[in-house]
């Protein structure tokens, strides 16, 4: 895997090539993650967001398989008093649409993922953590990722 740590203009980044390096970078982010409370995946169709999500699951010790909420909007694992929650806001809308999931009220217990939350950019958080994967021609894909509001 190749991390570059180096502030760039639009966060930091790095290149995985394999499942296992998506893992590494997971474990990497952990701490920025748990600083923020809310996660934002983006990036285009079969990037690799519920793939990142399973990574993040694994490396918290949650064992429960994870699965794209895309129909059911809404996924919550624990490990202990550990709760992951897992959103995807793909289907919505609207602002009030994902308003109307009531995420806010969990906000700071736990995790919270939330693939497509660049669609509502207005209603994350600040300080939200924004992870973008972009698939690349030899299939690697880039990762960066910067908080919502810098």
């Amino acid at each position: 895997m190749a991390i570059d740590n180096r502030a760039t203009s639009t966060g930091n980044h790095g290149t995985v090539r394999t499942l296992a390096e998506t893992a590494e970078l997971a474990v990497f982010l952990l701490p920025a993650m748990f600083k923020a409370g809310v996660v934002s995946l983006e990036g285009p169709l079969g990037a690799g967001k519920t793939q990142f999500v399973k990574a993040v699951s694994a490396a918290l010790g949650i064992t429960d398989p994870v699965t794209s909420p895309t129909y059911t909007l809404l996924h919550s694992y624990s490990r202990g008093e550990m709760t992951l929650q897992h959103s995807d806001w793909y289907r919505l809308e609207s602002e009030a649409e994902a308003m109307g999931l009531g995420l806010e009220e969990s906000h700071g217990e736990g995790l919270l993922l939330i693939e497509w939350g660049d669609k509502f950019q207005a209603i994350l958080p600040p300080g939200t953590l924004r992870v973008r994967i972009d698939p690349q021609p030899d299939d690697s894909r880039l990762i960066s990722w910067f908080s919502h509001g810098d």
